[in-house]
């Protein structure tokens, strides 16, 4: 199923087109390319609220005298767990990321409602096989 995203405010369940509304500051009626961007920024500030967790977890195990174990693995675990948490469980909650939050944006489903959280599941590994597969093609 394909989702959209819609301003937070928004409560019509009709209106299921590709309209992208920010907050009170941007226009129902800015162009794509306005909308298209705020959602590219809301989706790199929970990218790099991700890897601020990673990187945080390997700086602390890798300044540790003896870290239980390799400190790179602890950092790429802890981003992994944070991207779970935050893209399933904080969205399922409160009905949007972080950063699509700084924004007023919300994901939706076509017909209004919000994801299930088998479907945020799903997004979620979806996401992850894209990630893995952009780095293994161009790494």
């Amino acid at each position: 199923m394909r989702h959209k995203v819609r301003a937070a405010g928004s409560t019509d369940p009709k209106k299921t087109t590709d309209d992208l509304m920010a907050g009170d500051w941007a226009s129902p009626h800015a162009s794509k390319a306005l909308r298209y961007t705020l959602v590219t920024i809301g989706f790199l500030l929970d990218m790099l609220l991700h890897f601020a967790v990673g990187f945080a977890m390997w700086h602390n195990f890798g300044n540790s005298p003896e870290p239980p174990w390799n400190p790179i693995m602890s950092g790429v675990l802890a981003g992994v767990a944070a991207s779970f948490i935050h893209r399933i469980f904080v969205q399922r909650i409160i009905r949007t990321t972080l950063g699509k939050g700084l924004f007023g944006l919300r994901l939706r489903q076509n017909d209004g409602t919000y994801p299930t959280l088998g479907q945020l599941i799903k997004q979620w590994f979806i996401g992850i096989v894209a990630t893995l597969e952009a780095v293994t093609t161009f790494g």
